[in-house]
């Protein structure tokens, strides 16, 4: 009866490595090199990932029922970045980082970054905003920008192709 109740305090928690996973689920290999292929991936509120093989899991079994297990952290040490005090990091296997510093929000994409929104999509600085791109294509590059005035500032004559959608004043 000892030995069964010390079994079940001592397998309450362990640390596995990751041999298979999907969002909802991880398969494990502990330390003690048993398998388990049901261990319940636990997520924060908004937040979901996938872990790589390899990757470490944190574990932890109800009543030390080895086939009642959840995972309530994984990481994997090989994407990992140092952070200043009070700094956080979003990262994946890729390099791609949104990375919230002391002095604003950093983000790296290594591929396109893309907006969709139902409604209007509004930018505010109390700076400048600055575009630097080997080029900005506004509308589908239909037409030009135009200042909201009588005509053009040089030569006064009116602005022949224009875009009534763009504006710059």
């Amino acid at each position: 009866m000892f030995n069964r109740l010390m079994s079940r305090i001592k397998n309450m928690v362990a640390i596995g490595s990751v041999t298979g996973a999907n969002t909802k689920v991880l398969q494990i290999k502990t330390s003690t090199s048993k398998t388990n292929d049901r261990i319940k991936r636990l997520h924060n509120y908004g937040f979901v990932s996938r872990p790589k093989v390899g990757s470490r899991a944190y574990l932890l079994f109800l009543g030390g029922v080895m086939s009642r297990g959840f995972s309530f952290c994984v990481e994997d040490e090989r994407y990992e970045m140092e952070l200043e005090e009070g700094e956080v990091a979003m990262m994946d296997d890729k390099g791609n980082v949104v990375h919230f510093t002391k002095n604003g929000i950093s983000i790296t994409s290594l591929g396109a970054v893309e907006v969709n929104a139902q409604k209007d999509v509004t930018l505010k600085a109390d700076g400048k905003a600055i575009v630097t791109a080997q080029l900005i294509e506004l509308n589908g590059a239909e037409g030009g920008v135009v200042r909201d005035c009588d005509g053009c500032a040089f030569s006064g004559a009116p602005h022949a192709v224009a875009s009534k959608k763009v504006k710059a004043g």
